[in-house]
């Protein structure tokens, strides 16, 4: 990840490490990371409410963005909230690009990326939605092993067919975690 010091771009310094094995279990986590991403997208395009549950800890929180008050705490909460909203959608598509990875410590990194996302609903008065922002999200090395969610916000840059827009402006760097 970069940042901006006195006019230059500067690496982040990641959490060291210091050995080759060290240096491969960066790339393996760095895949470990995506490939826990790529699952959500996918799950959000299966309408996969426990798919997309299952990448986050059980203490992991859900934000929708800054302009709610209120996020959703504990992989229950967040698997009731998916289940509740995944009920309108007839179809979806998620992408996620340009991912930026930050090691805070061995097992728990920050990532930003660029997502756009298409929904059409079952309600045939409800418009599509088309979507384009944001996701900071802060990961860890689950107990079992597997990266999952601790913390994911979804910033809005617009929308096409609803009210969002500008969310991104502003916003800390490298992203902070939801508190």
């Amino acid at each position: 990840m970069k940042q901006i010091i006195d006019g230059k771009m500067c690496t982040i310094k990641d959490a060291p490490v210091v050995t080759l094995e060290g240096r491969i279990q960066r790339l393996e986590d760095i895949r470990a990371i995506k490939e826990c991403m790529y699952h959500y997208m996918r799950c959000c395009d299966n309408l996969d409410p426990i798919g997309m549950a299952s990448c986050f800890t059980q203490t992991g929180k859900l934000s929708w963005g800054d302009i709610y008050p209120n996020h959703f705490e504990g992989k229950d909460a967040i698997l009731a909230h998916l289940k509740e909203i995944m009920g309108a959608a007839k179809t979806q598509t998620h992408y996620c690009t340009n991912e930026q990875i930050y090691f805070a410590a061995n097992d728990s990194a920050i990532v930003y990326c660029c997502m756009y996302s298409w929904q059409t609903f079952k309600a045939p008065d409800v418009a599509d939605i088309y979507c384009f922002g944001r996701y900071e999200m802060q990961v860890v090395r689950d107990i079992d092993g597997e990266w999952r969610f601790e913390s994911f916000k979804l910033i809005m840059a617009g929308q096409i067919g609803g009210p969002r827009s500008s969310e991104h402006f502003d916003r800390p760097w490298p992203p902070a975690p939801i508190r």
